[in-house]
């Protein structure tokens, strides 16, 4: 500052340097990273497939207890279009690109190169478990938008009455 009094950039600067409180994460928050880096994690992975499935039916119950929310046909085919395009186009590519990390070689034959690629492989391992869970989870929220779709366009009041009971997936 040009009169020689500390101004309030200098203050915001040490707030961000000063290490803040940190609370503990919430319940069902993804584990923590440790010390080295690595994740520990316990238990079967989980069904992404209920989970796509049941978010789709909960974000639909959240909408449809609105008193003024309406049904648009229209609408939800663009929803489902956009997530079908996202499936055939982004995650397809991705999944291409990830086929070809796999299939990296070590740039040479000494140590580091093998540490390299074999930290490059694992890496790629859980990227791929990544994106075929994520896959399974839009796919299955996708077939639950079209079977709301039909409960609707079919007029099926018992399926549109069980799906708008359900409450959120947490």
């Amino acid at each position: 500052m040009p009169d020689g009094q500390p101004g309030q950039l200098s203050g915001l600067q040490n707030e961000l340097a000063t290490p803040g409180q940190t609370a503990p994460p919430p319940p069902g928050a993804p584990p923590v990273p440790l010390a080295g880096g690595q994740t520990v994690t316990s238990g079967p992975p989980p069904d992404f497939t209920a989970l796509g499935s049941g978010q789709a039916k909960a974000d639909f119950a959240a909408a449809a207890n609105n008193r003024s929310w309406q049904f648009d046909a229209a609408s939800m085919d663009k929803v489902i279009q956009q997530l079908e395009d996202s499936l055939d186009g982004d995650y397809t590519r991705a999944q291409s690109i990830a086929e070809q990390f796999a299939q990296v070689r070590p740039p040479g034959s000494d140590q580091a190169s093998g540490g390299y690629i074999d930290a490059a492989i694992h890496s790629t391992i859980v990227y791929n478990q990544y994106l075929q869970g994520t896959v399974q989870y839009v796919k299955a929220y996708v077939d639950a938008l079209k079977e709301i779709r039909s409960a609707y366009v079919n007029q099926d009041q018992a399926a549109i009455d069980a799906l708008r009971g359900l409450r959120k997936v947490d």
